[in-house]
């Protein structure tokens, strides 16, 4: 007959729930739905009291205790499993294969992401908003959206595909301007110490400079409100090609009626180059031009010689300009 101390005592039932603990350990680590720890476990111990000569009643209270005992471990099992499966979800790849510069705070609950010279990545928010982040740019946004507004701060630039939610508005807080998305897909572009210009593809947006005393602006597609880096209280609002603006997200450098200088410097910063005007005659020379984001600076070079604005070459890191 089995004693009160026995279940704690006897070596083949510990190993017997020794081995039930390491099957749930093992199922945790492959994701595989955990057993049933109450079923087992009686198993377990109705095995052991078939060998006994009699029943003994008061086993049960304690064989309880050893079950709520097993069940708290499962529990914090289980804790463990969804904050290291969570943890996993924060390292991010980018398109290039490089890893990503990555801070979380566990006190405000942000993660801030952050993209290197020639990087893009695309990453969907807790709220199923899908966002293309630029090239040195860098994003903050909640692991999980709480409160009346769904808010993200934003420096460099990134296009937006909102997830609209009338009852949560999306607000991008960039470059001095905050943008409330009404149902939306947009560009805005605010790299640090240059003008922030939000484009609007489909749908609505409201902007408003921070420092405005005015009521938001309401942009129609098509549309694009800029505002300069000097003058922070109001902005202007214009008709642009988004094809153009959005290209970068599809993977394309594009420049349209653009001079030769600001599409070299564009294409210096791009590929992380220098570039060297030995004929400053055609910095001002105007021209439309696109490539490959994936291609080689040497592949960008070819297609602007076979426009023949200008003699370009490629050496020690410099584009050099005849």
């Amino acid at each position: 007959m089995m004693k009160q101390t026995d279940i704690f005592n006897d070596e083949s039932l510990q190993n017997d729930i020794q081995d039930l603990v390491a099957i749930e350990q093992a199922m945790i680590r492959k994701t595989y739905p955990l057993p049933n720890l109450d079923k087992e476990l009686e198993k377990i111990v109705g095995k052991e009291n078939s060998d006994a000569e009699e029943p003994v009643k008061h086993q049960y209270p304690m064989m309880r205790m050893l079950m709520s005992a097993l069940m708290g471990a499962a529990a914090m099992l289980a804790i463990v499993f969804v904050w290291q499966w969570v943890s996993s979800r924060q390292t991010i790849d980018g398109a290039t294969g490089n890893r990503i510069t990555q801070n979380v705070s566990s006190e405000q609950d942000m993660t801030m992401l952050q993209t290197a010279d020639g990087e893009m990545i695309t990453l969907t928010l807790a709220d199923g908003t899908e966002v293309k982040l630029n090239s040195n740019s860098k994003i903050t946004y909640p692991h999980c959206f709480k409160g009346a507004e769904r808010m993200v701060h934003l420096e460099g630039e990134a296009f937006f595909k909102v997830r609209h939610d009338s009852k949560r508005p999306f607000v991008v807080d960039a470059g001095g301007v905050l943008t409330k998305d009404l149902g939306t897909s947009f560009n805005i572009k605010a790299y640090q110490g240059s003008d922030c210009k939000v484009t609007l593809v489909e749908g609505k947006v409201e902007v408003l400079a921070k420092n405005s005393q005015h009521k938001p602006v309401t942009l129609n597609p098509g549309q694009q409100y800029s505002l300069s880096a000097k003058e922070t209280v109001s902005g202007q609002i214009i008709n642009v090609n988004t094809d153009e603006t959005t290209a970068w997200a599809d993977g394309v450098l594009y420049y349209h009626d653009q001079t030769l200088e600001y599409i070299l410097d564009n294409l210096a910063a791009y590929y992380q180059s220098k570039v060297v005007f030995r004929n400053p005659a055609v910095k001002t020379k105007h021209l439309d031009f696109s490539a490959d984001k994936s291609g080689s600076i040497e592949d960008a070079i070819e297609l602007l010689n076979n426009l023949g604005v200008a003699k370009v070459s490629f050496k020690g890191n410099t584009i050099y300009i005849e």
